[in-house]
């Protein structure tokens, strides 16, 4: 069964609190047992340097043995803790228990005693050599009198004591960590479905409606986070989409149009021809108009598929080096005719004689043409073309500019999409619509730029490239 990403982060999260609240309460707990342990073993410690004034007067017979056993008692009861006093050899000569006839005279031997003979302090945990059947906290300590290590005594306290006092602080730590991954838990369910899950939910939500075809549907989320970020990235790929699709439908009603203009002009006069509906004496002047719409229809296929290589990457370019003031000048004479008909001036201001650049000549050849081809066909009679090439830095600008009528502003934006005409003009034998989108790809596969600036006083277009 597939899970959910909300079912894996709630998981994650839950995990993540058991293990931190438990290591924190178990290090909470053992620190209290180590505190208590420590200060119950101070006290231990404490009453047993008390013990040594109290062994001494019995030592130096300023107390007897009952004096001695009515110390001990007052010990035991105040600190729960079996008391031995043993003397050189390892016999027990004061006890604080009630069983005092089975414990004194009774000779022990072990390391601990030999330890605490040293002068020694030793603090031991376990039944002290299976003397006790619970589990003791020992504290060892030597009895100093006139200099000398006279007896040693050992206080046993039960380890059971300290884990009993513990008890309602362990039921307390552990419940607090209980009851905190509960509420934090809780709080991280709350806001994960709010503030990531719910919000993908209605991303994946429009994403589905957008794979229909909805490209209408946006997603309506406004949280300064990442989850907003990807909202506007996910609704600015969604208005990308309908502009593309936009695009796609526009595309096809342009393609339509400009194949059927020539197809059905070319079917209308060779049908005249053939049935004889046009004259003799003029079917060469028809069909000269059948060969022009013939290269108006080859111009945009081929058009068409250099568009179609430029944007897949797979037109490849020849970079070298070449002289673009020459190749300027050469463009301006192929355009000589179409010049002196309308009567244009035109000033070209190139940097230097010759002026070597990096690229692929025939492209930016392309690029040129299509640029002053455009200038022509805007200017208006008797109007101004000016092409310069100036240095900028290292990269050199091309400019074409001409003072014809300028592009409105809702237009800009669109003029290097395929088909789009500003004019809207789809006159017989006029452009293929393509020749902008192809020329920006072109300086596109270059590396390099190419914008419009276009106002009151007319129409520049400017391009970049590498200088040699």
């Amino acid at each position: 069964m597939k899970k959910s990403l909300f079912t894996k982060l709630i998981t994650t999260y839950f995990i993540i609190l058991v293990i931190s609240y438990s290591l924190v309460a178990v290090f909470l707990s053992y620190w209290f047992y180590s505190y208590y342990k420590d200060q119950k073993t101070k006290e231990l410690i404490r009453e047993g340097v008390n013990l040594n004034s109290i062994v001494s007067n019995y030592v130096h017979g300023k107390a007897d043995a009952s004096k001695l056993k009515y110390e001990l008692s007052v010990i035991d009861r105040l600190l729960n803790a079996r008391i031995w006093l043993i003397d050189n050899y390892g016999y027990i000569y004061g006890y604080s228990g009630d069983e005092t006839d089975k414990i004194t005279g009774k000779q022990i031997t072990s390391t601990e005693i030999d330890e605490v003979r040293k002068r020694n302090i030793i603090v031991k945990t376990g039944s002290f050599k299976g003397m006790f059947s619970t589990p003791m906290l020992t504290v060892g300590m030597p009895i100093i009198i006139d200099g000398q290590v006279r007896s040693v005594v050992f206080l046993h306290s039960p380890l059971n004591e300290i884990t009993n006092a513990l008890k309602r602080v362990f039921f307390v730590i552990w419940m607090a960590a209980f009851f905190a991954i509960l509420i934090s838990a809780f709080i991280i369910y709350y806001f994960s479905d709010r503030i990531l899950i719910k919000p993908l939910g209605r991303i994946n939500e429009t994403a589905k409606l957008i794979s229909k075809g909805e490209f209408d549907r946006r997603v309506d989320l406004t949280s300064d986070d990442e989850i907003g970020d990807l909202a506007k990235s996910f609704n600015y790929m969604a208005d990308s989409l309908e502009n593309l699709e936009k695009m796609r439908r526009s595309f096809i009603a342009n393609i339509s149009h400009e194949l059927r203009s020539p197809m059905t002009s070319i079917n209308g006069f060779l049908s005249g021809i053939i049935d004889g509906t046009i004259p003799q004496e003029k079917t060469s002047y028809y069909l000269k108009i059948v060969y022009d719409e013939i290269k108006r229809l080859i111009r945009l296929i081929n058009d068409l598929l250099d568009l179609a290589r430029l944007e897949s990457g797979e037109f490849s370019l020849s970079i070298g080096t070449f002289d673009i003031n020459e190749l300027i000048r050469q463009r301006i004479i192929k355009f000589e005719d179409k010049i002196n008909k309308k009567k244009i001036n035109v000033e070209v201001v190139l940097t230097g004689n010759k002026l070597k650049v990096k690229g692929d000549r025939d492209r930016i050849d392309q690029v040129i043409t299509n640029l002053v081809d455009n200038a022509i066909k805007f200017v208006p009679e008797e109007g101004l073309i000016e092409i310069k090439t100036e240095i900028k830095e290292d990269r050199l600008l091309v400019s074409v500019f001409n003072n014809g009528p300028s592009i409105p502003k809702d237009e800009i934006a669109y003029i290097w999409d395929r088909f789009h005409k500003v004019d809207k003009a789809r006159s017989k034998g006029g452009g293929t619509g393509l020749g902008l989108s192809i020329a920006r790809q072109i300086i596109n596969q270059h590396k390099q730029t190419i914008w419009v600036e276009s106002g009151d006083k007319g129409t520049k277009f400017t391009f970049t490239l590498s200088l040699s």
